[in-house]
């Protein structure tokens, strides 16, 4: 693997006395002006968890900026915010368009703007399909091990109007485009967030076979298939 080169950044989020720290990776194989990719971590993972950077890095790798970034109540962000990731709920997926708005203002010379990604798993895969799902300005995405709709926690009883906020269900459009945009998987062994979830989002979306990415085993972080996941999900961007 090349030698990746990591910046350091704060997202300021408008209205709160607030920013959200991140990092960018890229390397030597990353063009002065590239592809964006921005890695959404799960529910208590962060930039510096194992499953996120080891993504970071991967893709650093192949040519890509990457972003990744701490929601609030996670990470170093949570220095700010305090560790209560429920009462903060809301409030992380609606930062997402101050990052992609942070993104488009602040990088531009790096910034290929057709060519602006996102990937995440579990809490960051709901991001992706709800306020990723209605932001143009993102190109592709991948969302892996995702809730369909969060009615169906049985752990936790959230509040309806949350509920509304963070499920894909809501959010989610059958269009033509939705071929070229999304790629899912999951692991039909996860145990946090059922597998028929897949087929929920899948249907919804009216997506092929060719978009969906299935493992017998591998649980919530698709252990022992990490690198084969990875090589599909680049194929899936460079195509």
């Amino acid at each position: 693997m090349e030698d990746i080169l990591v910046e350091d950044i704060e997202i300021p989020v408008e209205g709160d006395d607030l920013v959200l720290k991140g990092s960018i990776y890229f390397s030597s194989k990353t063009p002065s002006k590239g592809p964006w990719i921005i890695n959404m971590p799960g529910l208590l993972d962060h930039r510096e968890s194992y499953f996120v950077k080891l993504y970071s890095e991967k893709f650093a790798n192949e040519g890509f900026y990457v972003l990744s970034y701490d929601y609030r109540a996670h990470g170093e962000t949570a220095k700010q915010t305090g560790k209560n990731w429920l009462k903060n709920l809301s409030a992380i997926f609606s930062d997402f368009n101050y990052v992609v708005d942070w993104l488009f203002k602040t990088q531009k010379k790096r910034l290929n703007a057709n060519k602006v990604y996102l990937f995440g798993r579990s809490l960051g895969g709901a991001i992706i399909l709800t306020r990723g799902f209605r932001e143009e300005r993102i190109k592709k995405s991948i969302a892996l091990c995702t809730r369909y709709d969060y009615h169906s926690v049985a752990s936790i009883k959230f509040p309806e109007q949350i509920i509304k906020k963070v499920s894909p269900i809501y959010y989610l459009e059958e269009m033509e485009s939705n071929k070229k945009r999304i790629l899912l998987a999951h692991c039909e062994d996860d145990p946090r967030i059922p597998f028929k979830n897949l087929e929920f989002i899948k249907n919804h979306l009216n997506l092929p076979d060719s978009n969906v990415i299935i493992y017998k085993d591998g649980g919530h972080s698709f252990k022992n298939h990490r690198e084969d996941l990875f090589e599909k999900c680049l194929k899936f961007l460079k195509n």
